[in-house]
């Protein structure tokens, strides 16, 4: 004869059933806590992400072949995921926006280059002397829109690259113009001691112009300035793409010895440029944005006009990839001795690049009380 149960006691099928429903609940429930789940994960991998970017940008970009062809890759394609993730946090979960604030943060500023105005009333008083350097892309590029350009700005100096032979400019009367190689200096002021930079390059019989370097004397002020134009990465970065694949690593090598190349003629231009009397300034087609490596380490010591006193992302070369329009800042005005006050990009003039305008603030000499304040002039588009 069995004991009878004590009072209150379940069956085991009964204590397995109760279980079962606590821990099942409506399939509503399961369904919403699985998307909230997903969506915090895909949230948390996408800023890890973004991070892992940043950093491979930073510290690798024309350092490691891949993290090069991200450092000349489209970059707004970083932002795409949050189309999804920042609508389906704002109805699920808003928590989880703070995070994806914090990576938009990271995507608009140092992966695609904003910057602020932080330096530009920390310029001083002094003689004012106005840059604008363009790649004018050669025939392409559509002269009387740069003329008229020229005319509207009056900068004191004026660097093209690319300027092909062919290229007929109607330079205002009684300018100062000097050509060498593709590359082409102007200026209204008196231009003394013009050299050339010629760099070797394997596989040329003659050594191609990559810097022009020149004393320009204006009323108030008297400095070194230099028309810069580097290799371009595109030719490393060719052999590397692939239709199917995107990129090709068994072909890498190639864009490995480009990147030295490319490091060791920078280098060998800032030695040329080392040691020039006077305030410097460097202007031109530079072919990098300023998170590559090579810049940082090259050309680290300099002021960068856009950097410090520009509103945007200040894109002056502009490329297509399979119908994926982007911009990239590789044009800069550089200076040593002398403080950037504005910098903006002016007008397309036909060139696949856009011109770059910088105002920099130089020392008056001893005694001379000529210091000047330029002003927007009429119609510009300067912030």
């Amino acid at each position: 004869m069995s004991s009878p149960k004590p009072p209150g006691a379940e069956k085991p099928a009964d204590v397995v059933r109760r279980l079962a429903r606590r821990n099942s609940g409506p399939p509503q429930g399961r369904a919403r806590r699985f998307l909230l789940v997903t969506l915090a994960l895909g949230v948390g991998l996408y800023a890890v992400g973004i991070l892992l970017v940043w950093l491979l940008l930073w510290f690798a970009g024309d350092r490691w072949w891949f993290a090069t062809v991200m450092l000349f890759a489209p970059r707004w394609i970083y932002a795409l995921p949050m189309a999804v993730l920042v609508p389906a946090a704002a109805a699920a979960r808003r928590g989880l926006l703070w995070p994806l604030l914090g990576g938009a943060v990271v995507v608009v500023v140092p992966i695609m280059g904003l910057c602020l105005p932080w330096k530009r009333y920390s310029a001083g008083e002094g003689p004012v002397v106005r840059v604008l350097t363009c790649n004018v892309q050669g025939r392409y590029l559509d002269g009387p829109a740069l003329v008229e350009l020229v005319d509207r700005l009056k900068p004191d100096v004026v660097a093209l690259q690319e300027y092909e032979s062919a290229t007929d400019l109607s330079w205002p009367a009684g300018w100062h113009v000097h050509k060498r190689g593709a590359l082409a200096v102007a200026s209204p002021h008196p231009l003394r001691h013009v050299a050339p930079w010629l760099c070797p390059h394997p596989g040329r019989e003659s050594p191609t112009t990559h810097g022009i370097r020149c004393i320009v004397e204006t009323p108030d002020c008297t400095f070194t300035f230099v028309n810069v134009h580097l290799s371009s990465p595109h030719y490393g970065l060719a052999t590397v793409l692939d239709r199917w694949t995107v990129v090709a690593p068994s072909r890498s090598p190639a864009l490995v010895a480009a990147i030295a190349a490319r490091r060791r003629e920078a280098e060998s231009l800032a030695g040329w440029v080392v040691g020039s009397s006077g305030p410097v300034i460097l202007a031109g087609d530079f072919n990098m944005p300023t998170d590559s490596t090579i810049y940082r380490d090259v050309w680290g010591g300099y002021d960068n006009a856009f950097s410090q006193t520009g509103f945007g992302f200040g894109y002056t070369k502009w490329s297509s990839i399979h119908g994926l329009v982007y911009g990239l800042r590789v044009d800069h005005v550089l200076s040593e001795s002398m403080s950037p006050r504005r910098c903006w990009v002016e007008r397309d003039v036909g060139s696949d690049h856009v011109p770059l305008v910088a105002e920099l603030v130089g020392t008056a000499p001893p005694g001379d009380g000529r210091a000047t304040k330029r002003t927007n002039p009429a119609g510009g588009t300067a912030p």
